[in-house]
């Protein structure tokens, strides 16, 4: 709570107290698809959490080394920074649900990774209840027109109804085994990572580049310890949260069929075709356009934005 210096702290004396909540919640979207037999994601990994929920067919995960097979009702979560790939292994093809959240809260991160608990097969208390929330999304999928306000808080409603169900998968009651001041330092470069990468600019004038040296400068640290407490509070460098930040929005961009790719170039904030094509090569080990050609595109009524 937030109190006026010029009231007297004796006034709240023996009050009890709510803590303060100084997290990032993202919502970063979600789709449902209809695949061909043949369907396959080439290897990648995301800033934040995927849910998965197969709603017809079966598919395969290969994620850290572990074979998933997902069925029909199976739910796969996927942490963050975790490499995968996902093929469809049905005859038929599959119909599949997918959403991607994020919560810069560096404890739940870690217990959620440290559980290990990724896989919950349909019928299990656990599915039932992450069912319960995914087909709340799914609803407001089929629903046609403009998503009003009350639409996207409905979203973010059904978003802390899962952070729930996970707070109850995994341990309760841990003391944070990162200092707090580390925590505030990270948050602080990200946040700054955040400022600088800013998509579907209207001025198109190119982005400012992100050094560290002058983030960690204006925290009065050193880049190298800037480097550490990130990677410490985070599991990754900044540089590469910068990298998987573009790329994740290079590839909801180029799923709209109707943004020419120079668009999608440009609202990213490189300076040419050429140059962006370059590095979502060196990302993905494939063109932009091939990448487009190899994707059914998601339309309006698929998708969800927040």
């Amino acid at each position: 709570m937030i109190l006026n210096p010029d009231v007297d702290p004796a006034l709240f004396h023996d009050c009890q107290w709510l803590p303060i909540i100084d997290w990032n919640v993202k919502f970063f979207g979600a789709h449902i698809h209809r695949v061909k037999a043949d369907w396959c994601m080439p290897e990648e990994s995301h800033i934040g959490f995927e849910i998965a929920l197969i709603l017809e067919g079966r598919q395969e995960t290969i994620m850290e080394n572990n074979v998933y097979s997902v069925g029909e009702g199976d739910i796969l979560i996927i942490p963050p920074g975790f490499k995968h790939v996902s093929q469809c292994v049905s005859p038929n093809g599959m119909y599949y649900f997918s959403s991607h959240f994020n919560v810069d809260d560096p404890l739940f991160r870690q217990e959620m990774i440290k559980s290990n608990q990724l896989f919950f097969p349909a019928g299990t208390e656990t599915n039932t209840k992450l069912q319960k929330v995914v087909h709340s999304w799914i609803g407001m999928v089929q629903e046609s027109g403009e998503y009003t306000t009350a639409d996207r808080f409905r979203m973010q409603i059904a978003l802390f109804e899962l952070f729930g169900i996970f707070s109850q998968m995994i341990s309760t009651g841990l003391e944070p085994r990162i200092a707090p001041s580390s925590v505030q330092y990270a948050k602080a470069i990200m946040e700054a990572i955040q400022s600088r990468f800013k998509p579907y600019r209207e001025d198109e004038s190119g982005e400012q580049a992100f050094r560290l040296e002058d983030v960690a400068a204006s925290l009065g640290i050193s880049s190298g310890y800037a480097q550490e407490v990130f990677r410490k509070v985070y599991g990754y460098s900044p540089r590469h949260y910068l990298s998987e930040t573009k790329l994740h929005e290079a590839k909801v961009l180029i799923q709209q069929p109707n943004l020419p790719l120079n668009k999608v170039a440009s609202l990213l904030g490189y300076s040419s075709l050429a140059h962006f094509s370059r590095q979502f090569k060196r990302w993905t080990g494939t063109s932009p356009l091939k990448y487009r050609q190899t994707l059914k595109p998601i339309t309006d009524e698929q998708r969800i934005k927040i």
